[in-house]
């Protein structure tokens, strides 16, 4: 019946509605709509769009490393908030396979430095928001080392393992802006979108949202517009 991609609600009510003799209510579609999200036969994509089939979810699994850096950090800043991950996660959504070996920790402007000045002083191989030009001169993104950055407030972040990672969209968005992953990005970071859009179930409007918050919404919009006029 609807071979698009994805439906609107609105369109499956019309397409329910074209004979005029239908008895079923929007709230009732709504209804079934949220059941088949629930069962895993129907995914949301967007406010008021759905996609039939399952993708994959992103799942981040963290290491026992992350886990405890995570304790140290929680319990030395018990009101602060810390998103942890390393950068092999970015493995999958890769056409030219980057090693990355960076244990990524963003936390809120006011705890960064301290933070970073913590690792030090623990003897801990860290940088506090390295630029293009330091990565590019001197870090071996292969060997083990911890990035310090700012966590942007309302990141759509999750809590796997008893710890809070990004979730899809906001991985997305970053490495689109942040200029500590300028090897991902430009034709690079149109095949990591592919990847993602092929592999994965994805919020289009949590993406867009935080890629409001980062200001480059108009950008990532026309990253997703080129792949689907060449799909």
């Amino acid at each position: 019946a609807i071979s698009q991609p994805y439906f609107e609600l609105r369109e499956l009510c019309d397409y329910l509605d074209k004979d005029g003799n239908t008895d079923i209510t929007r709230k009732t579609v709504s209804w079934y709509l949220t059941k088949l999200i629930e069962s895993g036969r129907l995914q949301r994509v967007a406010h008021g769009k759905y996609a039939v089939g399952t993708k994959q979810q992103f799942i981040i699994i963290p290491t026992d490393e992350q886990r405890s850096l995570n304790e140290e950090l929680t319990h030395k800043w018990p009101y602060a908030h810390f998103c942890i991950y390393n950068g092999n996660i970015i493995s999958p959504l890769q056409h030219h396979l980057s090693a990355n070996n960076v244990t990524y920790i963003e936390t809120e402007r006011e705890a960064i430095v301290a933070v970073f000045n913590h690792l030090k002083d623990e003897g801990k191989v860290a940088y506090l928001r390295p630029t293009r030009e330091l990565i590019y001169n001197y870090i071996d993104m292969s060997q083990p080392a911890i990035f310090v950055k700012p966590l942007i407030s309302e990141s759509p972040i999750q809590e796997c393992g008893g710890i809070l990672v990004p979730t899809l969209e906001k991985l997305l968005v970053d490495l689109q802006k942040d200029k500590d992953f300028f090897y991902l990005q430009e034709a690079e970071g149109v095949n990591l979108f592919q990847n993602a859009l092929s592999l994965y179930s994805i919020n289009e409007s949590r993406l867009l949202r935080y890629a409001s918050r980062r200001g480059i919404r108009k950008e990532i919009k026309t990253i997703i517009q080129t792949i689907n006029s060449h799909d």
